[in-house]
């Protein structure tokens, strides 16, 4: 049973939407100066990476382990998180289980958890942008290479959207 999608966004609704969310930083218009003559219906946004990140040493307190946070791990988390990758694929690339890299998202009682938490937050917002424009570029050279990768990323939500 085929199907149809229509969404409909201005331009300046969108980047609105990204400043309100606090991800401004993330993105900028494109405009008409930006183009070369082979661009002819860019994605509306140039895309920049996270800044980044620089943890504040985490203390040991008492006779606990050393904070296995550490700047080195932390950037590759945050590599792993800007290409789309999983919770368990990031921690996997940042040599930590996934549990405690859940855990390092939610904790709040050191500045360096909460720097990762706005720097993995600003990679997945990141990788989402560069997936909509994976997306707008193959719907502006053909539609059906939008599907393909929609399919191809999003296998188990796809077939529930197709029965």
């Amino acid at each position: 049973m085929p199907f149809t999608v229509s969404l409909s966004m201005t331009l300046g609704d969108f980047i609105d939407v990204l400043q309100r969310n606090g991800y401004a930083a993330l993105a900028r218009r494109v405009t008409s100066q930006d183009l070369s003559p082979s661009h002819q219906r860019p994605f509306p946004l140039e895309l920049m990476p996270p800044s980044p990140i620089n943890l504040p040493a985490i203390p040991r307190d008492g006779r606990g382990r050393p904070a296995s946070l550490t700047n080195a791990r932390a950037r590759k988390i945050i590599a792993a998180a800007c290409q789309g990758a999983s919770v368990p694929a990031c921690a996997a690339a940042g040599g930590v289980t996934p549990n405690t890299l859940k855990s390092w998202l939610k904790r709040k009682d050191h500045p360096a958890f909460t720097i990762l938490q706005g720097h993995y937050a600003d990679a997945v917002t990141y990788a989402t942008l560069a997936t909509l424009k994976v997306i707008a570029d193959g719907v502006a050279s053909d539609p059906k290479h939008a599907f393909e990768f929609l399919a191809s990323r999003y296998t188990e939500n796809w077939s529930m959207l197709l029965r």
